[in-house]
Parts: structure tokens; sequence; C-alpha cells
């Protein structure tokens, strides 16, 4: 990559931000025409909520040897640890925050190895416009405190929606801390510690963590988790998953043949002593394909009927974390229940909280400390897009994905703009491609959409180097073209 500087700008700091910026260094041709600035509203560069915790209780929940950040070398972390003398087994589960860990260092290694050149940003980007004119004029980047940054290309990491509260809370509750809508923020578990009974809204991974922390100590509350459901995450096993091809019909768009070779291969499995945990992990190669070959009211249905079935035998937790958490669960410290949140309300220094068991008439209701969300991320693009996102849907930049659980993107990450026409400029990588891809959350998702997102931002930078042709020139290729 010669000429002109090419200047990226990557909105999001996080994990995704960390290694869309990791390849963009790497890139071969990237060379000292490189210019990236990596944006994140908190500062964390290479963490994001999913690895910032420093509670050793909060372990991955995949294998170190799956866990590698770089794209093709799915075992680089495990080798990483090795090579700083913390040798470990492939199959080990390790705490997220020595992931965060590992993805700063391949940061600083790739700024460190590369020409190009990194700037790390602490701010919040409001908005993405292109100046008139000329379609290669750059494009503006607004942040909360009025700052302004110019690029070339744009790379949107900003991981899952956030998705706010998920019943009404009166205004009293977030004021005096009983209602803890964020419990990733700093401090926000520190009151909790104290309590007698905390009630947690969600009962997947996060509900886990939670649990487990709040858990770790022998006073600590008793923690009752509820969810329309009630179903938690499977455990893992201690041993690697063997992953094995199988045949999956995709021809008819519809769900019931996927779905029932699913089940044949597990019971085929099980038969040659393995188990479903080997079926499900075979298939995430091929999930975005699958998800592709539905039809649209395939995939809503999906969604309305498999959805949290899918989640808590594909999203499994550690066998260490499921150990500890079954074991609080046989003391009666945790307690999972299938109820639906009504309401809440302030009762002296406590909440009260109205609850409907599935199939029963009256309501009940529980009094409790605090009242914890774990309810997960948005799934509503076109409610609960930050204002970034917003505005880009507001001026035809990009469109939602047919479900609205995020953007809708090309092949490659690029945005499609509201007529469909794939950028040239605006890229997306991580969770904002789930509702195309399916699965678009994980480390293994996240590094593949970097390295071809980092191929398409040098390849594109190196068009843009190429001279115009002269006058003469164009003039000289015509006599060739009327020769020939």
């Amino acid at each position: 990559m010669s000429g002109p500087t090419e200047r990226v700008a990557i909105v999001g700091g996080g994990a995704a931000g960390a290694v869309a910026a990791i390849h963009l260094l790497r890139e071969p041709r990237a060379r000292g025409a490189l210019e990236i600035d990596l944006i994140d509203r908190t500062g964390s560069f290479g963490a994001g909520v999913a690895y910032r915790t420093a509670d050793p209780l909060h372990l991955l929940n995949v294998p170190a040897v799956r866990m590698g950040a770089v794209a093709g070398r799915p075992e680089h972390f495990h080798e990483w640890l090795a090579d700083r003398g913390e040798p470990v087994a492939e199959e080990a589960f390790l705490p997220r925050g020595l992931f965060a860990a590992y993805i700063r260092d391949l940061l600083v290694r790739a700024e460190r190895e590369s020409d190009a050149r990194l700037r790390r940003r602490r701010g919040e980007v409001t908005a993405i416009v292109a100046h008139h004119g000329a379609a290669a004029a750059p494009l503006e980047l607004t942040l909360a405190d009025g700052e302004r940054i110019e690029a070339d290309r744009v790379v949107l990491a900003l991981g899952p929606l956030e998705a706010g509260d998920p019943i009404p809370v009166p205004a009293e509750l977030k004021a005096s801390g009983v209602y803890v809508a964020d419990p990733w923020e700093a401090g926000a578990l520190e009151d909790a510690h104290r309590d007698r009974q905390v009630l947690v809204v969600g009962t997947g991974l996060s509900m886990v963590d939670v649990a487990l922390t709040l858990c770790a100590g022998e006073n600590g509350p008793r923690v009752r988790a509820v969810s329309r459901h009630g179903l938690v995450p499977r455990r893992h096993r201690r041993t690697l998953t063997n992953l094995r091809r199988f045949h999956l019909p995709t021809e008819t768009g519809r769900l019931e043949p996927i779905v029932a070779a699913i089940f044949a291969q597990i019971c085929r499995v099980s038969r040659q002593g393995d188990d479903w945990r080997d079926v499900i992990d075979s298939m995430r190669p091929v999930t975005p394909a699958l998800w592709k070959a539905l039809d649209l009211e395939e995939r809503r249905r999906f969604l309305a009927e498999h959805h949290r079935l899918w989640d808590v035998h594909r999203f499994r937790m550690a066998p260490a974390v499921a150990d500890r958490f079954e074991a609080h669960q046989a003391s009666g410290r945790i307690v999972v229940e299938a109820n639906s949140i009504v309401s809440l309300e302030p009762h002296g220094a406590r909440v009260r909280v109205f609850l409907r068991t599935p199939g029963a008439h009256d309501l009940g209701q529980v009094e409790v400390d605090r009242v914890i969300n774990c309810s997960g991320a948005g799934t509503d693009l076109r409610r609960q897009a930050p204002p970034v996102l917003a505005g880009l849907l507001a001026a035809g930049a990009a469109r939602a994905d047919e479900l609205g659980l995020g953007l809708d993107v090309s092949p490659g990450g690029a945005l499609l703009a509201a007529d469909g026409t794939p950028s040239e400029r605006l890229f997306a990588v991580g969770a904002l491609r789930k509702g195309v891809e399916w699965e678009a959350i994980g480390i293994t998702e996240i590094r593949d959409h970097s390295g071809a997102v980092a191929r398409q931002i040098v390849a594109a930078g190196e068009r843009a180097a190429l001279p115009e042709p002269t006058a003469l020139h164009a003039a000289a290729t015509a006599s060739e073209w009327e020769a020939a």
C-alpha cells in the first residue's frame, strides 16, 4: 500500500474493535500509509464488557486451544500462553481477564511491528456523515464531546445492542441502587454482597457470573434467578469435543429437515460413545450458511420457538463454573425459576416484585433487597440503535437486516445502504452482523470478520492510490482497442 495515507476509524475498542485493529496492523500490504483511530467509549481497549472482569471465577466458555484471535490460527491463544511460560492443557477454560491481557498484548505487538500508525482515543462516536461533494470525500465522525475526526473508511465494532430495562422500573429504585441496570459497571455489585436476598432477571451466562460472584463469600445473599423459560446454560464436558462433518439439508429453506438431521446425528454419535456437544460444536462453521438458507418466516419461527433452547446448548458453562453453580443450587444459595416479572414497586428499603408463573392465574410476589438485570442484549435495532447507528439508518447509509437484529451487510461485511448498495467505506465486525449470519458474537467469527475486512480496506486503499489515467493515456488505450 503506497501513496496517500489511508485513514481508518474503528468505532468500539473492546475485543472486536481491538481484533479489527490487530488485523489491519498485521496486514502485510498496509505498511506506512495507514493511520488507524481506535475509539472506545470507556477507554478499556481490548477488553469490552465480555473480558473486562477481573473476577477469577468468570471463565471463558471456549477451550483455550480454540480461542485464538488471529484469523486462520485458532490455537494462537494457547501458543501465546506457552510462549509466556504458562502452558495449559488444550481443553483448559481460563479466566476471561487473562484473555483481555492476551488481546492487549497482541495489539501492542502488532503496533510495534507495523509501519502503520495507531491512535487510541477515548470517546463516544455519536454521528458519522459524509462531506458533500466528491464520492471520495472523507467521512466525518463526531464524538460526544464535540471533537471531529476524518476517516476514509470506518469499521463498526460496537458489540451487542444495549437492551435497556426489560420492564418499567420506578425512578426511586434506580436512584437508590436497589435496581441494578448493568451489573458490569464498576462497583455495581459492591452493595449486593451485603444483601440477604437478590433477584436476578435472566438465566443465561451473565446470571451465572453474577450469581457466582455474589455467592463467593459465606455471608453473601441468596440468589433467585427468573426467566420465562427458567433454562440455564448446559455444561461443557472436560475434554475437547470431536468436530465432524455431517449433512444438513438446506434445499427447502425449511427448519424441520435441519432439526431432524441434527437429532439424527446426536443419536448417531451417542451410539458411538460421544454426545450432543460434538454435534452442536460441529455446526459452528456452517451455521451462517444454514441461517441464510432458511426462509425469512422460518428464521422468525426459530427465534420464537427454538432460540432459547439453542442458546443454552450452544453457549455453555465451563466445567468448573458448572460445578460451583450446581453446588450452590444444591445448598439453596441459588434458585432458578420459570417466571415472568410483571412489575416492581418500592417497599421500604427493599423492592416488591410481582411474578407470573407459566399456567398460573394469580400473580405471585416476593420481597428482595435488590434486583439485578441480566436479561441480555437488545434484539431490535430500529428501537435500540445507539445514536451513531440511528444516524446512519436515517441517512440511508445503512439499513437493518430483515429481522432487525442488527445491520444488513454484504458477505464481506460492508454495510448495505437503504437501496441495497454495498458501501466501499463502512464495514461491520462482530455482533452487529448477527441477523445476517447468526453466528457473529464469538472470537471465532470476530477474527474471521476482522481478517476479511482488513484485506478489503487495504485493497481499497491501494486502488485509491493508483494514478488517474491522463488524457494521452486514455487516447492511447482507445487506439489500442480500435486496432484490436
